[in-house]
């Protein structure tokens, strides 16, 4: 007859995890269903009523700000993992803009901006 296995301490913590996790899991759904109806009806009115048009304000057209996202390494400090730093630089165009609009298939998309709003783009070298 073969020895019986010893157990360690890690196999206690495993299964004493798993248990943990299966109940917080079971007890989750169970306190979750009756907010499940409540979250449905609420999202059945939302879709019924029409969006309110919102208008923007006209944005005057302007050159593009350059702000730098990241401050310069002071004296003394490195990177720990080695290489230079990354250089990030985010620019923001105003003005332009609008558009966008429905995407198919799962759950339709989101609607079309207003126009005017600020368009923000980053790029690291």
């Amino acid at each position: 007859m073969a020895p019986k296995p010893k157990r360690s301490w890690t196999d206690v913590q495993m299964a004493i995890m798993t248990v943990s996790m299966a109940s917080v899991l079971g007890l989750w759904n169970l306190f979750a269903g009756p907010d499940r109806e409540s979250a449905a009806k609420k999202a059945a009115e939302a879709q019924a009523l029409p969006p309110e048009p919102v208008e923007a304000p006209p944005v005057p057209e302007s050159a593009p700000v350059r702000i730098a996202a990241a401050p310069p390494l002071e004296p003394g400090e490195k990177i720990m993992l080695g290489g230079t730093a990354p250089q990030t630089e985010v620019v923001i165009k105003r003005g332009g803009g609008g558009g966008g609009g429905g995407g198919g298939g799962g759950g339709g998309g989101g609607g079309g901006g207003g126009g005017g709003g600020a368009v923000t783009s980053t790029s690291s070298s």
